[in-house]
């Protein structure tokens, strides 16, 4: 017998297809419990009219969408199933081809598996293919070898709930209703779960045929803005790691690699995601200094993942986006948002907050936000070069003459760093600091005792003196 589960949300328009792909099976024996998760369209009524045809159809009713202390039994199938039977998840807006069970029962039977996946298409909301996932040949997982090798060719396979077949045994270790500590609030729940379902299962294979059809939505949780989204990345990563421990005792330097590969797509995701997402702009901030400052991104970063594709221009690409989009923001920063602003350029460059204060930064990003990002980016010969621009049209303040003499420092250009040391006395001068003037200037004439322009420094100061007297 296969215990099916739809949970079904003003799905009056794709629910009779998901339906009836399970009713026209070629395999008969199933029981589908279907719920109404407080829909406010027709989807209820579909529900009712199909219960009223078939027997094997139970229905559900929620006054509230998600609210798990309605309908216990339907959110909690997976647990009370009987120990030799199946079970399976189809989303209202998808379809299962025919033969899904026949197959998918044939191939875990024939292969003593506890969870199966099959290949998918992709297709829009007017039924339009837009691609699939397909494997090449069957894969079986049954001993630790077999999974460190097939693991990157499967993974994709394990990250969703549809397109499977679970025994009772896989099904049963399923988080529905209660959330343990480990489990990702925001996303990615599917991925856990089926990884959990997978060591349990211990034997599982991917059948190498297209059984099921996903419809493409913008609405499902991944293209939306959901707290703890970056927290949830971590978590998935974590988790990989641990699922690869548990079963294979170790975690290769290949898996590894591909783990962070994943990890590297899924911050480009959340990072689309978070920049397109209603929220205030220092929250914004908050999440993507959260982001960075994150271990698993600094391992990402140092590692090699260039075996599955990503390579170093890559992540500087990665980089060169946040920048721009910082830079962008420029015109709505105010002075809430800089501290979350330098904890942002603060983790793209450790030694940020020590060439430009966080009082300055936004007269940076007004004036020249370009100088910011190449200092994040650490291109400090950019950074240089829009210094000189700046400086040509706009010297009324010390700070950025300051910052040129360091990045000069930085570059050991010492006649760059020589001419803003004479810039910096000089508006020492104008701006009447003598005393900041005679400090650095006797510095520079122990250093460069027959310079002339340090020369006339003195006498303009000498001058000064005895005009004061």
């Amino acid at each position: 017998m296969v215990y099916i589960r739809t949970c079904a949300y003003n799905a009056e328009k794709t629910l009779k297809r998901a339906v009836d792909s399970v009713l026209n099976q070629t395999y008969q024996e199933f029981e589908y419990h279907i719920l109404d998760n407080g829909s406010t369209d027709h989807t209820r009524t579909l529900i009712q009219n199909y219960a009223r045809k078939d027997k094997r159809i139970k229905p559900y009713y929620s006054q509230t969408n998600f609210s798990f202390q309605e309908n216990q039994g339907f959110w909690n199938l997976s647990k009370k199933i009987p120990t030799d039977s199946y079970f399976c998840i189809l989303d209202a807006d998808d379809a299962y081809f025919s033969t899904f069970f026949e197959e998918m029962l044939s191939f875990m039977q024939n292969n003593s598996l506890e969870l199966a996946a099959c290949g998918t298409i992709f297709v829009d909301s007017d039924g339009h293919t837009l691609g699939g996932r397909l494997l090449e040949k069957d894969v079986i997982i049954n001993t630790p070898d077999s999974l460190n090798f097939y693991f990157p060719t499967i993974h994709w396979n394990l990250r969703q709930v549809w397109g499977k077949l679970y025994s009772a045994k896989a099904a049963a270790v399923r988080v529905e209703t209660e959330m343990p500590d480990w489990y990702p609030k925001a996303y990615g729940g599917d991925t856990a779960n089926v990884m959990e379902c997978a060591k349990a299962a211990k034997c599982f294979g991917v059948y190498a045929k297209v059984l099921h059809s996903y419809t493409i939505s913008n609405k499902s949780v991944s293209h939306q803005w959901i707290p703890g989204r970056v927290e949830s990345d971590v978590i998935l990563h974590e988790r990989a790691i641990d699922f690869l421990v548990q079963l294979c005792g170790k975690v290769s330097e290949r898996n590894l690699s591909f783990l962070y590969v994943v990890y590297f797509n899924a911050l480009n995701d959340t990072l689309r995601v978070l920049f397109h997402a209603w929220l205030p702009l220092q929250e914004k901030l908050a999440n993507l200094g959260k982001m960075l400052s994150n271990s698993v991104t600094k391992e990402m970063f140092a590692a090699n993942m260039t075996v599955f594709g990503t390579t170093e221009n890559n992540k500087l690409e990665f980089l060169r986006n946040i920048l721009q989009w910082l830079e962008d923001q420029r015109d709505a920063y105010t002075a809430v948002c800089v501290p979350a602003l330098a904890e942002v350029y603060r983790q793209l460059n450790p030694d940020f907050s020590q060439l430009i204060a966080e009082e300055h930064l936004l007269w940076y990003l007004k004036r020249t936000p370009k100088t910011v990002s190449y200092l994040a980016g650490q291109d400090y010969q950019a950074v240089l070069q829009q210094l000189d621009s700046l400086l040509s049209t706009d010297c009324s303040q010390v700070f950025p003459v300051v910052l040129a003499q360091m990045v000069s420092a930085l570059l050991q250009n010492q006649a760059e760093y020589l001419y803003y040391s004479k810039y910096f006395i000089e508006l020492l001068l104008q701006s009447g600091d003598y005393q900041g003037a005679e400090t650095e200037l006797t510095e520079w004439e122990r250093i460069l005792p027959e310079d002339m322009d340090f020369a006339a420094f003195r006498t303009r100061l000498t001058e000064r003196s005895v005009q004061d007297e």
